[in-house]
């Protein structure tokens, strides 16, 4: 299973790892699929799955699958920096991937913790119930979205362990394609402004869904969102009665697209919104319970701090803090665009609300996001009350004033996209604020 001696790779050091990689992946552009995948923009989920298996495992054995590897990044950064004593197994049905994945396994001294495969990735799965032993997690990170390997992973993996869900559709998952995340995830989504958070519930809602047709429970424990990916780790458990407890934590939020408003819907209260009167949009079925598991999340703190990852540490704080509020934000930008303000300082903002008595942090999934148990219109009072360029208010605005030097120095107007560079472990990549 050695790839060609011909084949143009490169060795890159992602964390603490050596890896052999196609030289076209790292051209700039969208990775290729041939010779084998790899994305250099994925290196932050790479941190994160770090973190999570060594958190979850430490002080344990476990067995991973890395069901779809490519040159087997993932996999073997998990093996060689997570601390815990986790056998990796790498598949990718694509044999000079795998051949890949076999040399960088030798390349980082690993060949007695890594098994490599080339099969089809469901059959390995499947496959797994009759041979064993079983996983005891199981990571899906498909190219596109992973609704193909759901059923086979979340039926699979061992009682009590964990399925990781990679997707990389986010229009079907943020209501930008709104037909495409029907058709695919039997979504019923709208653009919002916290089209992120939306994205990582719905994700998490079809794993519960498929999990409960296998008659078993899942929740998540771990969530992350950027412009590129969506990840949410999923623990399953296996008996009906958790299924029937998992399915009751799903639901729907509305949202007005007229005042902003959004909430959790109550089936029993109509579709207006009680704010304005306008019509209230569905979004769901949704994940409305927790998305990270407390313990979870101090595990990986501890160890995203001992190995001086500042940036991974910072958004586990944001999600520490997240424990519970509502299941959305508030996009700032978004907020000011609608009353026709430039953005407040955003600490000033939650010092006001929390002077209130309502708790209100930064959400872990937008720059210029705010978690608040606030009410709706009082939170928009305030966001207008403090900021310093205020104006006329206005439905929809098309462009933002300009901010004066007391506003957020994050509010600019909304340019092009721009290239993210491959983020060191220690750094975050450069984003728009409002980039869903």
């Amino acid at each position: 299973m050695r790839p060609d001696p011909d084949l143009d790779l490169v060795e890159r050091v992602e964390g603490r790892t050596r890896l052999l990689v196609p030289a076209a992946s790292l051209g700039g552009g969208p990775p290729p699929k041939s010779p084998a995948f790899f994305n250099p923009l994925a290196a932050v989920t790479r941190d994160f799955a770090v973190l999570f298996y060594g958190a979850r495992y430490r002080g344990s054995s476990a067995r991973l699958l890395d069901a779809l590897c490519g040159v087997g990044a993932r996999g073997i950064r998990v093996a060689n920096e997570s601390g815990a004593d986790i056998l990796v197994h790498l598949n990718d049905a694509n044999p000079t991937a795998a051949g890949i994945a076999r040399r960088n396994c030798d390349l980082n001294g690993l060949g007695d913790r890594c098994a490599v495969s080339s099969e089809d990735a469901n059959a390995l799965m499947y496959g797994s119930l009759r041979s064993g032993p079983r996983f005891d997690a199981i990571d899906v990170d498909p190219f596109g979205s992973p609704v193909p390997f759901v059923d086979a992973a979340v039926s699979t993996v061992r009682p009590g362990g964990i399925v990781a869900l990679t997707a990389t559709d986010l229009s079907a998952l943020t209501g930008r394609s709104r037909s495409s995340g029907r058709r695919k995830y039997f979504l019923s989504l709208h653009p919002t402004d916290f089209s992120r958070e939306v994205a990582a519930r719905a994700l998490a809602a079809y794993g519960v869904i498929r999990a409960a047709a296998a008659e078993r429970g899942a929740r998540p424990v771990f969530a992350h969102v950027d412009s590129q990916y969506l990840r949410v780790y999923l623990e399953i458990r296996g008996h009906a009665r958790a299924a029937d407890e998992s399915l009751d934590r799903l639901g729907h939020l509305g949202y007005c697209p007229t005042c902003l408003y959004r909430g959790v819907m109550d089936p029993g209260r109509g579709h207006r919104c009680p704010v304005c009167g306008g019509e209230l949009l569905e979004l769901g079925p949704l994940w409305l319970g927790e998305l990270f598991d407390e313990q979870q999340l101090k595990g990986m703190l501890a160890m995203s701090d001992g190995m001086g990852w500042a940036a991974r540490s910072k958004l586990l704080g944001r999600a520490l803090a997240d424990a519970g509020l509502p299941p959305y934000y508030y996009a700032l930008d978004r907020i000011a665009d609608s009353l026709g303000t430039c953005v407040p300082r955003l600490d000033r903002l939650l010092e006001s609300l929390a002077s209130k008595g309502y708790r209100a942090v930064r959400s872990w999934a937008h720059e210029l996001g705010v978690k608040t148990d606030a009410p709706h219109q009082l939170f928009v009072e305030e966001v207008r009350r403090l900021s310093s360029c205020r104006g006329a208010a206005s439905p929809a605005p098309p462009r933002r004033a300009r901010c004066s030097g007391a506003c957020s120095p994050s509010a600019s107007p909304r340019g092009p996209p721009r290239t993210i560079s491959s983020p060191s472990p220690g750094s975050r990549p450069a984003r728009r604020p409002g980039t869903p």
